[in-house]
């Protein structure tokens, strides 16, 4: 009488449970790219309606009004973010035409993110 052998050898039971850890150890580290990755776009979408919001602030004003509205902005007005700052780097004047940039920045997993939307404002 001839034995068949049944089952699988411990070489090939270790090679397919090493394949399996592979298999799970790359599934995981996507999943938390596309966490984080997930929590970027999320931000930057908040940081973009703050800075739409605040062009739609400006918007209200009257031209002369605008550099003493842009000039005294409270830079504690959001919190939608984390660290979030809101700046007019280089706001430029002129009789007729006003160039605004508004600059939202915020801290994401120890680096500072910005976001910036230029708009110009005629008399």
């Amino acid at each position: 009488m001839k034995l068949t052998r049944r089952g699988f050898s411990l070489i090939e039971t270790m090679l397919s449970v090493s394949i399996l850890l592979v298999v799970i150890i790359a599934a995981m580290l996507a999943i938390t790219n596309v966490m984080f990755l997930n929590e970027s776009s999320r931000n930057l979408v908040t940081a973009s309606n703050d800075a739409q919001y605040v062009l739609e602030q400006i918007k209200t004003k009257s031209f002369s009004d605008i550099p003493g509205f842009v000039g005294g902005y409270p830079s504690g007005e959001f919190n939608n973010l984390p660290q979030e700052n809101v700046s007019f780097p280089n706001p430029v004047y002129t009789a007729n035409l006003d160039t605004i940039t508004v600059q939202i920045s915020w801290s994401e997993r120890d680096a500072t993110r910005t976001f910036s939307i230029t708009t110009c404002f005629a008399q």
